[in-house]
């Protein structure tokens, strides 16, 4: 027996010593494998993936992306204006020359050793200078991880080390985890992966990212912002590109394929910049801020072609640039241009323009986010943002940080003049759009704690008719005793003009304007009690000494006995060579009337309840509800937008509903918002079928010739053909 014993405890030690040696094994085979599948260079290209890169030089863009390349490799440098973004621009040229022009590479990668040896070395990467310490150093190591990956089989052992020395005793100057922490993990993440450290995912990398987007695409922080982290801003290349190096080398492959980050990729490109291809003002940001040919951009097709499309459009007149980024990372060259539309988000915001051909169009943005939010993110709920004419017409406190914030520096309202409880709202419930109207209503939530706040945008687009303008719908419900603060802040440095006290206002943009001669009228159509006009600052003076103040304008309204307020605003940008529009408001049984006479020869019926929604019979107008605009084109109605309404007669339409609806209105199309289940009826045409969501509606009519149409909750779509 104790032999066995013994005999079984001899085998069982052999294949411990067995197993332990087998484990040893592939482990070093495994560690082999590894080195051998990513022998340089392989972060964002591979060594035999060369020549199919120097063939797409003979094509666009590539052709000028190689010149520009060779161009700015062979002009050299100035070491006395060479700081991190110059350096990062430098050296990616340089690495890109090394792979398309091959029977110089060797002098190439002598350029890449020598900046970083004796360039990058004399950057300062210091936590102590706070961003300015940590970000451009940062980013620009990044660049110079994927210059010196692509030119490593033409250095000696000695250059490398000396190469890896400077880079690693620099980037490590800055720790892993602080503020600015994506363009941390970022650069330290590609070092990680060049020495062989990291093998999979990055999972505070990720989560990061994700932070930035909601759930709908559209960025929860700031559109400055979007632009210069997930959007890939040359400032702070390595918190979006260290994706790109994760997706290449097969680490991570969750970014290109991920609907979030291609809901971004589509929002960024398209609803997030005006017309004029200038960024809205929401958030941290000023109006000095530009827009620019990042190298990142070029490779947005890698997400998504719909989004490729947008960035067609806004990059449609920039030069290609010679760069390893934006020649290697793109899988595809950007398609056809596409112009951007107008967009709503349920968690985002509603961001709708004129026609994109127009660069003068209208953008006007009702923004409104539901759970995420972040430092740059102000207390703008419900917040506008508005452009046209080329200008952004439209301001806030610009940045950066909290003395920026307040609700009172922002295009929003408030209760008593108190800031709001929180930055994010309940996102918008309603939306309508038509090809020359758009509408949506966003909930501030409990942004306003104890009361509601409706907001309700709507564009009313230029026209052979009409000219374009906007409309304010504000619907708020407060405590007895509570006032309404509603501010607007014009891009106006000098004095905003009182036409009419309490009315009628005019603000020349003179704030950093783009284009000279525009101006912003203010009709306050629901008369306020008192509008006080102030200078408010346009930035935080110690980190923007001397930037000028704005001209706020403050509404103040009194709610009736039951804490109830609806307020009409229009926004109307004009300039010297443009038609206007006459304004006429009286009140009348229970109802603002407001008629708007267009140059162009329409005519606007804008009817708003004073007190609840009412009935109201008005020249050729019956309407029971709580707010109309009807456009009419000599005799005849154009279309009618109708707000919890019950019912609308004139010479031209006619409906009624058993639930207050949301109604738009045209010749053949009906767009319709139910807020539950209820019967909708419409007259009769006989000579037109009628669809319901694309399904044929049965026709029978009513004795009086309604047409009977059943509709469940939400939003439908009718059409007679």
């Amino acid at each position: 027996m104790q032999t066995n014993i013994q005999t079984l405890n001899a085998m069982n030690k052999i294949k411990l010593v067995l197993t332990a040696t087998l484990c040893i094994f592939f482990m070093l085979e495994g560690a082999s494998v590894f080195a051998q599948a990513n022998s340089h260079p392989f972060l964002i290209v591979k060594a035999d993936q060369f020549e199919k890169h120097r063939q797409k030089a003979f094509y666009e863009p590539w052709k000028s992306m190689a010149d520009d390349a060779l161009k700015i490799t062979e002009e050299g440098f100035n070491e006395q204006i060479m700081g991190a973004y110059e350096l990062q621009d430098y050296i990616g040229a340089v690495a890109l020359a090394y792979i398309l022009y091959p029977e110089e590479k060797s002098r190439y990668a002598e350029k890449v050793k020598d900046l970083i040896v004796n360039q990058y070395s004399k950057l300062k990467p210091t936590e102590k200078r706070n961003w300015g310490g940590v970000v451009p150093p940062m980013s620009s190591f990044f660049v110079a991880i994927l210059a010196l990956d692509i030119v490593y089989n033409d250095l000696t052992q000695e250059e490398i080390l000396a190469c890896e020395k400077v880079i690693e005793s620099q980037i490590f100057k800055i720790n892993r985890k602080g503020s600015w922490t994506e363009v941390r993990l970022g650069t330290h993440g590609v070092w990680d992966i060049y020495k062989g450290l990291r093998t999979g995912p990055d999972e505070a990398y990720f989560k990061g990212t994700m932070a930035q987007i909601t759930p709908d695409g559209v960025s929860p922080i700031t559109i400055h912002y979007a632009w210069e982290r997930v959007g890939g801003g040359d400032s702070r290349i390595s918190k979006a590109g260290y994706m790109d190096v994760l997706e290449f080398t097969g680490i991570d492959k969750r970014y290109y394929s991920n609907e979030k980050l291609q809901k971004f990729h589509r929002w960024l490109f398209s609803a997030s910049v005006n017309n004029s291809k200038e960024m809205a003002i929401i958030g941290d940001m000023l109006p000095t801020q530009t827009l620019n040919n990042d190298l990142l951009h070029a490779r947005v097709g890698n997400f998504d072609a719909e989004a490729a499309a947008y960035a067609a459009w806004f990059h449609e007149n920039d030069k290609k640039r010679g760069h390893i980024i934006s020649y290697l990372l793109p899988k595809i060259k950007l398609p056809y241009p596409k112009l951007p539309k107008s967009s709503v988000y349920e968690d985002g915001g509603a961001f709708f323009r004129e026609n994109a051909m127009n660069p003068d169009g209208i953008h006007a943005v009702l923004y409104n986010i539901k759970a995420l939010d972040e430092w740059h993110t102000h207390q703008e709920v419900n917040g506008l943002a508005l452009s046209g004419l080329g200008n952004r017409l439209l301001v806030n406190g610009g940045r950066l940080g909290a003395p920026t914030r307040s609700a009172t520096l922002n295009n929003t309202l408030t209760i008593n003049g108190q800031d709001h409880d929180a930055r994010i709202g309940n996102g918008i419930l309603k939306s309508i759009r038509r090809p020359a109207f758009d509408y949506a209503k966003g909930d501030a939530g409990t942004a306003l704690s104890g009361s509601s706040h409706f907001r309700n945008l709507l564009l009313f687009h230029g026209t052979e008719n009409a000219k374009a303008y906007v409309l304010l719908l504000d619907e708020v419900e407060v405590e007895e005793g509570d006032k309404v603060y509603s501010y607007l802040h014009p891009a106006n440095e000098s004095q905003v003009d009182t036409v009419l006290a309490n009315q009628s206002y005019l603000a020349a943009i003179d704030h950093y304007p783009t284009v000279e001669g525009t101006s912003l009228e203010i009709l306050y159509l629901t008369k306020p009690d008192v509008v006080n006009q102030k200078p408010v600052p346009s930035a935080v003076q110690s980190s923007y000494p001397g930037y000028p103040d704005h001209n706020r304008l403050e509404a103040i309204y009194t709610p009736d006995i039951m804490g109830q307020k609806q307020m009409v605003t229009l926004l109307n940008p004009i300039n010297e060579d443009k038609d206007k529009i006459n304004w006429t408001p009286f009140i009348e049984d229970g109802f603002e009337i407001n008629l708007i006479h267009h140059d162009r020869g329409a005519e606007d019926l804008i009817l708003n309840a004073v007190k609840s929604e009412n009935a109201i019979e008005y020249e050729d107008v019956s309407f029971h509800g709580a707010f109309l605009v009807r456009r009419k084109i000599e005799e005849n109605t154009n279309f009618l937008f109708a707000k919890n309404a019950k019912g609308f007669a004139d010479k031209t339409f006619e409906f009624k509903a058993d639930a207050k609806v949301t109604l738009w209105m045209g010749q053949r199309f009906v767009s319709v918002i139910a807020p539950e289940a209820t019967l909708l009826y419409l007259k009769k045409k006989p000579s037109k079928k009628l669809y319901l969501n694309d399904k044929l509606v049965d026709r029978k009519a009513t004795e009086e010739g309604w047409v009977q149409i059943q509709l469940s909750e939400g939003s439908h779509r009718l059409f007679y053909k």
